[in-house]
């Protein structure tokens, strides 16, 4: 397995190191993401509130909660994340927040995928123009007698100097 993995990468060069860095950004944040308290917004449970005055009041399990959210106007359906093992600690969602943890998550993984795709592509890319340097005649172009001897005739020139 290790054989076909290193016969794989073999050419990829600096693109799969930079692949590896990219990919372990991404398990960085997502591993981040997950101790802090936000990641309620991920993996709580969804409830919807109603907000009047910056508190938003939401109910779990027959059992009335409050959340105090500032910033907000009076609304009927706000969104809130839970944990059910703490109901009272819970979340607003925030779409800028779910964002930017997407993006710091999701960017690196499609920049490394890419970069890795690249990089394994490089050494069938280099064989290919190889393959074709190969293929041309030696000198890579016209005999060099044969364009000066056609030059001269398209000019008219027979070969007497004036």
């Amino acid at each position: 397995m290790r054989s076909r993995l290193a016969a794989a990468l073999d050419g990829a060069g600096w693109a799969v190191g930079l692949a590896a860095v990219l990919f372990v950004f991404a398990l960085l944040v997502v591993l981040l993401d997950l101790q802090s308290p936000d990641a309620v917004l991920w993996t709580g449970h969804h409830v919807t509130g109603t907000e009047q005055g910056g508190i938003v009041s939401y109910r779990w399990q027959g059992q009335n909660y409050s959340l105090d959210v500032p910033g907000y106007g009076s609304s009927k359906a706000v969104n809130v994340y839970l944990d059910p093992g703490n109901p009272s600690d819970a979340m607003v969602n925030n779409l800028a927040d779910r964002a930017a943890v997407a993006s710091l998550v999701g960017v690196p993984l499609i920049a490394g995928v890419a970069v890795l795709a690249i990089g394994l592509t490089r050494q069938r890319r280099w064989r290919r123009r190889q393959m074709r340097q190969d293929a041309s005649p030696p000198g890579g172009g016209l005999d060099p007698d044969y364009v000066a001897q056609y030059l001269r005739k398209l000019r008219g020139d027979d070969g007497n100097t004036r």
